[in-house]
Parts: C-alpha cells; sequence; structure tokens
C-alpha cells in the first residue's frame, strides 16, 4: 500500500485486552466459531448473539490484527470507539479498524440480535478468502478504507448472515469452504456498498407519527392496535412497517422508552419503585421490576441506590445496571 492511500489502521503501542463477563445463560445464546473451526484464510471469527436480557457491556479492547463487522439485527446497542459514542438500531452495520480501542461505554450488552465478523488483515500478502494475491490486496484496501463506521446494511444482511452460518457448519471439504468463503464475500461487497452508500434511513410520516404518540403519552402502554389504528394501518402491517424502520417491534420500543423515563425518575430524591411503576402506566411494581431486569440487568431498587454515585446517561437511553462476575474472555 503507498503512503499516499488513506487507512483506517491505528498504530498502538499495546494491545488492550479485558475479560468479558459471560454467564452460562449467555453462553447458551451465542453460537460463536473460530479460525481453526472455519477453515476460510483471512475469516478468524464469525458469531451472533440472540439475548432475550441484558448483560455485562463489552469491556475496553482492541484488534491490532483485523477488522471486526458487527450488524444488530434487532434491537439497540451503544458503542464508543476512540472516545466517540455510537448508537446503534436494529438494520445497522457497524465497522472497528484495525487497533481502534473500544467498549460500550459502560452500557449493557442489550437484549436483541447481534452479528459480527472478524476480518484478519494483518499481512499484505495474506491470501484471503481462497482469492489470488492480486485480489486479496485490492480487497484488503478496500476494507481498510472504508469511507463510514456506522450505517444502514443493506436490504437481506440477517438472511446472508444466516446463509453464511449454515453454510461454514455444513463445510465438510475445501470446495465446501470455498463455497462459504462466497457468500462471506459478497456480505463483504455488501458492506463496502453500504459504507460508501451511508444512509440512516429516517421513518416514514406514519410511524413517526406513532413515535411521537409514544414519547408524548407517558402515563401509559399504548396497544399495537391502538397505535395501528392512530396511523391507519392493520396491526400485522403496522408491526412490519415499525420493525422494519425502527429497528425494534412497536411493543419493544414502547418498553425502553419507559424504562428510559423509568430511569431518570429513580435517580430523583425519595423516589420509590411502586410510584414510578404507577407514573409509567405499568399494571404492578412486580411487572415493573421484571421488564427492568431484563432490559437493564438489575432491579429498580438497586439501580436507585447506586444513581446516588451519579448518572450520565443521555436522555431515552437504557443505562448499564449489571453488575460484573468473573467469567473467560470473548468478544
Amino acid at each position: 500500500m503507498s503512503r499516499s492511500t488513506k487507512s483506517n489502521i491505528r498504530p498502538t503501542a499495546r494491545v488492550l485486552t479485558s475479560a468479558h463477563v459471560m454467564t452460562p445463560e449467555q453462553q447458551a445464546r451465542r453460537w460463536e466459531r473460530y479460525e481453526r473451526q472455519i477453515g476460510i484464510p483471512g475469516l478468524a471469527e464469525i458469531g451472533r448473539y440472540r439475548y432475550a436480557n441484558a448483560y455485562e457491556g463489552l469491556r475496553l479492547r482492541s484488534h491490532p490484527a483485523g477488522l471486526e463487522i458487527c450488524f444488530l439485527a434487532r434491537g439497540q446497542q451503544t458503542y464508543r470507539v476512540n472516545n466517540e459514542i455510537y448508537r446503534l438500531r436494529g438494520g445497522d452495520q457497524y465497522l472497528v479498524f484495525p487497533g481502534e480501542p473500544h467498549d460500550s461505554a459502560g452500557m449493557p450488552e442489550e437484549k436483541g440480535v447481534l452479528y459480527w465478523v472478524f476480518i484478519r488483515l494483518k499481512a499484505p500478502r495474506q491470501p484471503l478468502f481462497f482469492l489470488d494475491p492480486a485480489a486479496s490486496r485490492a480487497l484488503r484496501q478496500a476494507l481498510l478504507t472504508l469511507p463510514s463506521r456506522h450505517f444502514a446494511a443493506e436490504p437481506g444482511t440477517h438472511d446472508l448472515l444466516e446463509e453464511i452460518f449454515h453454510a461454514i457448519d455444513r463445510a465438510k471439504s475445501k470446495l465446501d469452504r470455498i463455497g462459504a468463503a462466497t457468500l462471506v464475500l459478497r456480505y463483504l461487497f455488501s458492506t463496502l456498498r453500504a459504507s460508501h452508500r451511508n444512509q440512516r434511513a429516517t421513518p416514514s410520516p406514519r410511524i413517526q407519527r406513532a413515535l411521537t404518540h409514544i414519547a408524548e403519552n407517558t402515563g401509559e402502554l399504548p396497544s399495537v392496535p391502538q397505535l395501528a389504528r392512530l396511523v391507519r394501518l392493520s396491526p400485522s402491517r403496522f408491526k412490519a412497517r415499525f420493525r422494519e424502520e425502527v429497528g425494534l417491534p412497536p411493543r419493544e420500543h414502547v418498553l425502553r422508552h419507559r424504562l428510559a423515563l423509568a430511569q431518570t425518575r429513580l435517580s430523583r430524591p425519595g423516589a420509590t419503585v411502586t410510584a414510578v411503576a404507577h407514573e409509567l402506566g405499568f399494571s404492578s411494581s412486580q411487572y415493573f421490576a421484571t421488564v427492568f431486569r431484563r432490559f437493564t440487568g438489575s432491579s429498580p431498587r438497586i439501580f436507585a441506590q447506586r444513581e446516588t454515585l451519579g448518572s450520565q446517561t443521555a436522555p431515552g437511553e437504557i443505562s448499564s445496571s449489571v453488575k460484573p462476575t468473573r467469567a473467560r474472555n470473548s468478544k
């Protein structure tokens, strides 16, 4: 690569690593394959999690040897790279270039579905995906010079990743692995196009009207049929449109919005769990506590106690209440 070529490689004096907390339940909701299992040159790791609850956030780390490409299929997630905050929603892609310090900015790994692909790019002459040397160099340069790190993925990304996972698990021969590598290349070219396009979809007027209604009516939990009637869509069509444009099912978006408000109110002196639950339209304090724990990893009472130390949660954002426990290293 010539010196005049722009590159997103960041030199680091040391490799940043920190043990990531994992529980047996969390492990059971992850699918991960590593370089020796995969058998495709350049593909160091590929994985997916499907979390029904929040877990401890990603601790500070860096990858000096390669590029990490994440795709959030469902949910919301916060990351920090080089001290800049990126807030992902369902349908977004996010990149971490070689050597960049990154973590989840003190936020949990949230309830949702996330895919990641780690491409090893440490040596310019290293072959990638069974390509010839010239093609490998061209692909490496294209990946290292991607113009944006956070953008909307192309339609069909979720299905393509699932196809890749199945192909890797079924691969028995080199020919099978070449077929799987072809699918990975499709995903990389899709990422290249999406990064250059650098678009973040905005909600349509109908879905924006539903979002505004949710934000302005804090004392109730509007149902999907109510929201569908508001925007003059059938419930099934509304749910599909909402999830496509917002990245979450409407019911989950409503719950997340209420929980962000709850965290703000629990931070107030003298606030009680029962009062906050009633103010925000939850049927009982027990149900409120169950939902709160599912999305933050802690009870509302413990969260309120920790908030006495101070909070930096952004408006509308669910903060982390996950208490770290010892476990093995992971992504």
